[in-house]
């Protein structure tokens, strides 16, 4: 008698973008949670603007590519909004974290060509941009 083997994993689900990046922003609950805890509800604030920027700038860029709006519901400008608002200051002004994340999504995303053709994580490029043009104001925790 011969017994099937089989590899890891043991479970079989499908894996596609939007499940990996929902279970990232699950990953990133507690995290989001000790930070609010810690510093208030400016990173909530910044949360909220850098997913609203992000989508925007997404729905805008594949607007003027003439692509479908499809990739928005892949939810990796919502973890790259997520990420970067974690990395900031949580008193952060809202236009800068507007303008990082327009350069993440519009230049570090899709100017190469959208999800996975970035050389870059998109949610670190903004944080270098935004402390290369405003040491000062990202020094201020």
């Amino acid at each position: 008698m011969t017994l099937p083997v089989y590899t890891s994993p043991h479970f079989g689900h499908a894996q596609n973008v939007t499940r990996v990046m929902a279970e990232v922003l699950l990953a990133l609950v507690p995290a989001i949670i000790a930070i609010w805890w810690y510093f208030g509800w400016g990173v909530i604030i910044n949360i909220v603007i850098a997913t609203t920027a992000a989508l925007a700038t997404e729905a805008a860029v594949l607007k003027v590519r003439k692509r479908s709006l499809r990739p928005l519901s892949d939810l990796s400008a919502v973890v790259t909004a997520v990420l970067f608002a974690v990395a900031v200051p949580p008193l952060l002004p809202w236009w800068m974290t507007v303008l990082a994340i327009v350069f993440a999504i519009l230049v570090v995303k899709q100017l190469y060509g959208g999800l996975g053709y970035n050389p870059f994580n998109p949610a670190m490029a903004a944080y270098v941009f935004l402390l290369i043009s405003f040491p000062v104001e990202m020094s201020a925790w």
